[in-house]
């Protein structure tokens, strides 16, 4: 089992029987892969063991409790998973999956009204549906990493227009914070995306 192999904590699994399926195979699958990412990101430090021996369970907030001097974040998408983490950093991290859009997508109601700020709707108004759905869900993406990258300071629901997104071709993405708990700008958030023929993955960090 999984268990039995060190990829999931015998706390994590007992949680995860509380679940119903569905949400308990995404639980599951979101904790072995922020074990995996912990354990990738620090070859060879003495400490690993102990940082995986505790269990990464959820707080109140619904993101994955952590050992002291790790960060990290899960996203899943349908029947992937994945994680991101960094150890002996500051600040907070978050991470998102997206599937891209297909043609039959295009032919559904945009959602770009709920997730763009009208800056944003104005840069992407040229394209035609196909692109501007994919354009639109690379948003929503890194809107939904910066979230989680903030959720730890602000400790409330974030509207879709309270951050706007400018997205550059080299992968880096400039974030701009809306809301009034940033008004002073006292953190910074830096994001980052990648896109392929499937899949869309926006990656973002928050630091004093």
């Amino acid at each position: 089992t999984l268990v039995e192999r060190g990829a999931l904590h015998s706390a994590e699994a007992a949680l995860a029987m509380t679940m119903p399926a569905v949400r308990r195979a995404a639980f599951v699958a979101g904790r072995v892969a922020l074990r995996a990412a912990i354990h990738a990101i620090a070859p060879g430090r003495d400490d690993v063991p102990l940082l995986l021996a505790r269990p990464l369970l959820r707080t109140t907030r619904g993101a994955p409790t952590l050992p002291a001097g790790v960060l990290g974040s899960i996203s899943h998408k349908r029947t992937h998973a994945l994680a991101i983490a960094l150890v002996g950093h500051s600040g907070h991290v978050g991470v998102d999956l997206e599937e891209r859009p297909n043609a039959s997508d295009a032919l559904r109601p945009s959602i770009a009204p709920r997730i763009l700020t009208a800056r944003e709707q104005d840069a992407l108004s040229s394209l035609d549906p196909l692109a501007h759905r994919d354009a639109t869900l690379l948003r929503f993406a890194l809107k939904e990493a910066v979230y989680k990258a903030i959720d730890p300071i602000v400790e409330r629901y974030v509207r879709f227009t309270e951050v706007e997104v400018d997205v550059h071709d080299d992968g880096r993405a400039d974030v701009r914070l809306l809301l009034p708990e940033f008004a002073q700008q006292l953190w910074h958030v830096a994001a980052r995306w990648h896109r392929d023929e499937r899949w869309i993955v926006a990656t973002a960090r928050s630091r004093e």
